[in-house]
């Protein structure tokens, strides 16, 4: 099969994805330049490989005149490539919507990583006019679509009725340089929030609870790794506290395997969610996590497995599951293993490409069913 990935965004995830299809496949993958840099770092200029072709796009914005170099730099690559199908990821901007517009005659699939926008900027961001009616155009085009779990499939179902029967559930696959971390060389105690920090990420919930479990004697440490608005509120109570480490910048592809190496448990409080690419680096690096039961984060921190969940907004109940695991080493040792045994079984790239090729086949008999229709509405042959 020929395969056309196109992400603007999400660059690790597609980039692991197309690699592994490219085990069988061939693959065109075109990427924003700047996301790509900077989240595949030295990945990126390594990759090489015959079946897979690797196409960068500089950013250009709707101001911006060049922008329609990029748009017909697209269609260009994809129609040369001649694909059997088109695969996008639901990262919105000007050139991809034209892009998308004069490519309709192949087969489209979507992967919405967000069905629903998180709270905060997240929210706010998709109630821009324009970015609101990309979004509803997009939505319509697909020939099928990918989310990361069966209730994100079940409530997008809902949401968009028009494309029930061909939402199809793949899971998030683990993120990171594998050989980069090994065994439980950790922190005892360390905590590691980590990623993009925006409201729907909970970091009052991880603060409180921090607090909680030092006033109860079981020494924690707070690594909070990571920037965004949400920050902002409670930089100065984090700075005045000692449980507390804030590293305080966006944290590059070469940085992360130390972060997670440290961490004896990664905490993710979130308010609400889908999935995230948090939990999947923790897979990779192998590292137990505490999380709210929000989305489908269900799906992959499996409760006294890989770890822990907990309601959201319940600081309570954060500390006491992290405190559970703190105190118990065997066990988060336990629980570690098990995320490795995932992110190379179940969860791994090779299974989740082969997963994503059946909604690809699925994309194609749609299409060729629109075709079928077609020519009998207008009594053309085949």
């Amino acid at each position: 099969m020929k395969i056309a990935l196109i992400s603007f965004h999400f660059s690790e995830y597609t980039f692991m994805l197309a690699s592994a299809l490219a085990a069988q496949h061939q693959v065109l993958l075109i990427l924003n330049q700047e996301n790509a840099e900077r989240e595949l770092g030295r990945r990126l200029s390594s990759a090489v490989g015959k079946r897979l072709k690797i196409v960068l796009l500089p950013e250009r914005g709707l101001k911006n005149p060049l922008m329609l170099l990029n748009l017909f730099r697209v269609v260009a690559e994809v129609r040369q490539f001649s694909p059997d199908v088109v695969h996008c990821q639901e990262a919105i901007n000007d050139y991809l919507m034209g892009a998308l517009a004069l490519l309709r005659k192949y087969p489209l699939v979507l992967t919405i990583h967000d069905h629903v926008p998180h709270s905060g900027i997240d929210a706010h961001e998709m109630t821009r006019k324009r970015i609101a009616v990309y979004r509803r155009r997009l939505r319509r085009m697909p020939d099928a679509v990918i989310v990361h779990g069966e209730r994100i499939r079940s409530e997008s179902e809902e949401l968009l009725p028009w494309l029930r029967s061909r939402i199809v559930a793949v899971p998030h696959g683990p993120l990171g340089e594998a050989a980069s971390v090994g065994g439980h060389d950790w922190v005892r105690g360390a905590l590691l929030f980590f990623g993009r920090i925006e409201q729907y990420k909970g970091l009052r919930y991880f603060i409180d609870a921090v607090k909680l479990l030092n006033l109860e004697g079981v020494a924690v440490k707070g690594i909070i790794a990571g920037t965004g608005l949400d920050l902002e509120q409670y930089r100065a109570e984090i700075k005045a506290d000692d449980s507390f480490e804030l590293i305080d910048r966006y944290i590059g592809d070469d940085e992360i395997p130390g972060l997670y190496g440290r961490a004896n448990i990664v905490v993710l409080p979130y308010t609400d969610a889908t999935q995230s690419g948090v939990v999947a680096m923790a897979l990779r690096f192998g590292r137990p996590v505490v999380a709210s039961d929000v989305g489908s984060i269900g799906e992959v921190v499996r409760d006294g497995y890989n770890g822990l969940l907990v309601p959201p907004r319940d600081a309570a109940a954060l500390a006491h599951a992290i405190k559970r695991l703190v105190e118990d080493q065997q066990l988060a040792k336990t629980m570690a293993a098990n995320a490795t045994q995932l992110a190379a079984t179940e969860l791994s790239w090779e299974a989740i490409a082969d997963s994503t090729v059946n909604a690809y086949r699925l994309a194609i008999a749609h299409k060729s069913g629109e075709s079928v229709m077609l020519q009998a509405a207008t009594g053309e042959r085949s």
